[in-house]
């Protein structure tokens, strides 16, 4: 077998091994990494991706909004938190105010949103180019292998919290969510809607939290030793006069991402305080990773009454988060979704794809009916891997993984 490659596996798991503290902004030695990482077990000679009706082993790919609160999270919107960007009040919500470890993801300072002039992070991160980034060519190795693994940023969660919703039905969000690295210093979506195409959310009563779904990014997010993430995001409004803006800022502004120290992979979660809401932000860091190029083709859906929805969930490295890559309804037959996750070298992509029934079945015919699949694939550079996911009554699809380093070391 090559030495730069491993093969895929059939998903399963030994052990765990808890991520080492790092010292945080907020002050004292805290955990980010309060996920848990698992070891994939050893691949079998004859294993095959499995394909399986609902059972408790999908238990894992199960997801909650639960999750994304913190360890120990007391906090409800009678004692939320508010800061503007100002220096001092940001200061006061990461050194002096009490107990703030207990009410959600430890906080990270919120700088204000670049309009014009001068920023902190402004020549940095180019600023006032509001440019989408674009895939970054490599130097073809044809000839002679000179790919060299990166450390990268993975987005695996966005929530607004503590955001007093007080209409009726749904939260109506739009706006943006981006990341810039020193690759490319432009925008790097992860959330991007306009008003006319706003998401509808719902909001929890008790802790104002809402969930965004997040898109895939276009490349893989740097992150050698620093990357930013910049934001605003609106909350739609129908009650306006026509001459006036149709949505209230939520949150806005920007942060930075460091990493000096770690020497092995870690789960960040960190929460931006802000006047009307924050934002809840939870990410991987992988040191020694590259790109994986997820690719998933409609072959085929069943003749399915109600439609049918497809999730694609993912999970990197042995750590225990799912990564959402989409949910709703299944594109056409023919159709392609792209995807990009950054997995760590000599380690695997964990792929879950379900079919089930559409939004108008009830949910008992929901909870039974649904056909899953599952896959490990072993990173490495410039291998492909193909496979097809069955999917029972629901139809089946294509998935093509491949590996990209956008580091090329000298020759």
């Amino acid at each position: 077998m090559d030495v730069g490659t491993v093969p895929p596996l059939q998903l399963g798991f030994v052990g765990e091994i808890e991520k080492q503290p790092m010292e945080t902004e907020a002050g004292g030695s805290s955990n980010p990494a309060r996920g848990r990482k698992r070891p994939p077990s050893p691949p079998g000679d004859d294993e095959e991706p499995s394909e399986s009706t609902p059972s408790d082993d999908d238990d894992e790919w199960s997801v909650s909004d639960n999750d994304n609160q913190g360890a120990d999270c007391l906090c409800t919107l009678d004692n939320f938190p508010k800061a503007g960007c100002d220096y001092e009040e940001q200061n006061h919500i990461l050194f002096t105010y009490p107990n703030i470890e207990l009410l959600g993801p430890l906080p990270i300072r919120l700088y204000p949103a670049f309009k014009s002039g001068s920023h902190v992070f402004g020549s940095d991160y180019n600023l006032h180019d509001t440019s989408e980034t674009s895939i970054t060519s490599v130097r073809d190795c044809s000839t002679k292998c000179r790919c060299g693994p990166m450390f990268l940023l993975q987005f695996i969660d966005i929530n607004i919290a503590g955001y007093h919703h007080a209409r009726p039905g749904p939260a109506r969000i739009f706006g943006f969510v981006a990341a810039r690295d020193k690759v490319q210093p432009l925008r790097n979506y992860v959330y991007k809607r306009d008003i006319r195409n706003c998401e509808a959310v719902s909001v929890k009563q008790n802790t104002g939290m809402a969930r965004l779904s997040l898109r895939s990014p276009i490349r893989v997010i740097s992150m050698v030793s620093h990357a930013l993430i910049e934001f605003e995001l609106c909350v739609q409004t129908e009650d306006r006069p026509d001459d006036e803006p149709k949505g209230d800022c939520l949150i806005e502004g920007c942060t930075e991402f460091t990493n000096f120290l770690a020497s092995k992979s870690y789960i960040e979660h960190r929460r931006l305080y802000g006047y009307n809401c924050a934002l809840d932000v939870k990410l991987a860091v992988l040191i020694n990773a590259i790109e994986a190029r997820i690719d998933v083709k409609v072959l085929r859906l069943g003749a399915i009454a109600n439609g049918i929805n497809l999730k694609v969930y993912a999970k990197t490295s042995g750590f225990r988060e799912v990564i959402r890559l989409f949910e709703g309804a299944a594109p056409k037959p023919g159709d392609v979704m792209c995807f990009v996750v950054a997995v760590e070298t000599y380690n695997y992509l964990d792929l879950y794809i379900e079919g089930s029934p559409g939004d108008s079945a009830v949910l008992e015919q929901k909870k039974q009916a649904r056909s899953s699949w599952k896959c490990s694939f072993g990173s490495g550079y410039h291998c492909s891997d193909e496979q097809v996911a069955e999917l029972g009554n629901f139809g089946e699809v294509l998935v093509n993984v491949n590996w990209k380093s956008y580091r090329k070391r000298q020759s």
